[in-house]
């Protein structure tokens, strides 16, 4: 184990890959103390500003208004940022005494902290009681994203009036906008609900499928051209690879406009309204079931079964094929809801469907079955490690503890878990891991009870909870090796599959 004193001195070239794993997180621990620091030094600063003006009189400063200025003039940061901490400090402070000493002692950074205070407003204290350290658990082992989904799930289920009532708030903010960048650049961005942000996702994503794998640009030019395309009226993505009749999307006829598909998962009693179990907007997380109700109103249905590993409906003749049948697929994307490598949290409809153990299409009996059992939902970038981790070219390992649980050994010999997500929604009985407290949540009739005016409110979430904590938005990456790493930029390969796969 390394000390965060030392980590300065530390030869890292002379460590071993465990040493250096090691020291990572030893740095990250440190990192985050020192956020927790800085979160617990501005609200001090805020609670002194509140008791010196606590009577102003007319025309005087309200309680602590200026001391988010005075920080952000310190840290020569925006006052916007300084005002966020001090509403997370005083979260902390107020109703969360663990996530505090969480914070304190670097277990957790500012991006999980930002996370679990967002998510745990306005709950009742005895659900927040057992809430907090379910959510702590979940911090410790997963990333922010993973987490937000597991905070959300589990506040809707125990309290879905207030999550309802939140999300009608939240999308009063709604907005897209312009900001100038420098080099002649501008970036377009904007708050959305989640189902009118998932259907412009899915849009522009169906556009950069519309051009072949040799086309030069990447998969976020793809997407910004797309949505140009979709402002200026043509509606296509011409493809640039330059080979003209060779290119395979060559006199692929465009498709007429439609409403792009999203996919949601609810349960069957929350669907006709007798219980209020959130759903899963595939590409965002939990949304309320109102919400789901009422987008269901022009949907098409697909239900899925419940079913144990001894209930397998693959035939032998489907298992003894390579592709699934459409059933058997559309179950395992439903049940996986997203890719089951670690962390990762691209749609299961913009992924692929990976055998746990290897198909041999040589010896299809003697290679993994194409059955519900063997099979997971990957996307295009975690299904290249695994196919290079199954012929020994990368030193990660991966196996299928039971039907629900798939386990990741890293080359450093840690274990990972993954569980399938969207079972957690469909059967919400399945989420073992949910708190059980004897409060159903009331759908409050009247708005709760709106700040004083010299408290700090919370900010909308204009940007995500990953920035505060590493403020990187925009950077721009040297590297062409590093311009790949998010999932959702990895481009399909459309050459033909090779006729095996896997090392056998």
């Amino acid at each position: 184990m390394f000390d965060s004193d030392d980590l300065s001195a530390v030869d890292f070239r002379a460590i071993s890959d465990e040493g250096l794993i090691d020291a990572l997180r030893t740095a990250h621990g440190a990192a985050a103390a020192a956020q927790a620091a800085e979160v617990f030094a501005v609200r001090e600063l805020y609670r002194r500003y509140r008791a010196d003006s606590a009577d102003p009189g007319p025309g005087g400063a309200r309680g602590g208004e200026f001391a988010a200025t005075e920080a952000a003039v310190a840290l020569q940061v925006d006052e916007a940022t300084t005002g966020a901490l001090i509403d997370i400090g005083l979260a902390l402070e107020d109703s969360l005494p663990r996530t505090r000493a969480a914070f304190a002692a670097g277990r957790i950074d500012l991006a999980k902290v930002r996370v679990i205070v967002d998510n745990t407003r306005a709950v009742a204290r005895e659900v927040l009681e057992d809430l907090e350290p379910r959510l702590l658990e979940v911090a410790g082992r997963t990333n922010p994203v993973r987490l937000r989904q597991a905070a959300r799930r589990w506040a809707a289920r125990l309290d879905p009036g207030g999550t309802r009532q939140r999300r009608e708030r939240r999308q009063e903010e709604r907005d897209v906008r312009l900001r100038a960048v420098q080099d002649s650049m501008a970036v377009f961005d904007g708050l959305l609900p989640a189902p009118g942000a998932q259907t412009v996702a899915m849009r522009l994503r169906e556009m950069s499928m519309q051009v072949c794998a040799s086309d030069p640009r990447t998969m976020p030019q793809r997407r910004a051209d797309a949505l140009v395309a979709l402002a200026d009226g043509s509606g296509q993505l011409r493809c640039q690879c330059g080979r003209g009749g060779r290119c395979p999307k060559y006199g692929v006829p465009i498709e007429q406009p439609r409403r792009p598909l999203i996919q949601i998962g609810i349960p069957a009693d929350s669907l006709l309204g007798f219980q209020d179990a959130p759903a899963f907007l595939a590409g965002y997380g939990p949304i309320d079931a109102a919400l789901a109700r009422l987008l269901a109103e022009h949907a098409r249905f697909q239900v899925i079964p419940e079913q144990s590993d001894a209930d397998d409906p693959a035939t032998a003749e489907e298992a003894a094929q390579w592709q699934p049948a459409s059933r058997l697929e559309r179950e395992v994307r439903a049940l996986d809801g997203m890719c089951r490598f670690p962390g990762c949290a691209m749609p299961a409809a913009e992924s692929e469907l990976d055998h746990n153990h290897p198909f041999d299409h040589e010896r299809p009996a003697r290679g993994g079955p194409t059955a519900r059992t063997n099979l997971a939902v990957l996307c295009g970038r975690h299904h290249r490690l695994k196919t290079l981790a199954d012929n020994d070219k990368l030193p990660w390992k991966v196996w299928r503890a039971d039907l629900e649980r798939l386990q990741w050994t890293a080359p450093t010999g840690d274990i990972h878990t993954t569980v399938r997500e969207g079972a957690r929604y469909l059967f919400p009985r399945t989420d073992t891991g949910a708190p059980t407290v004897p409060y159903t949540g009331v759908h409050r009739s009247e708005p709760p009870e709106a700040p004083p005016i010299d408290a700090p409110t919370a900010l909308p979430d204009r940007r995500t909870a990953e920035d505060m904590a590493y403020p990187l938005n925009g950077y721009v990456v040297i590297h062409g090796q590093l311009r790949r790493i998010p999932p959702e930029d990895e481009i399909p390969d459309d050459k033909p599959a090779p006729t095996r796969n896997h090392a056998p």
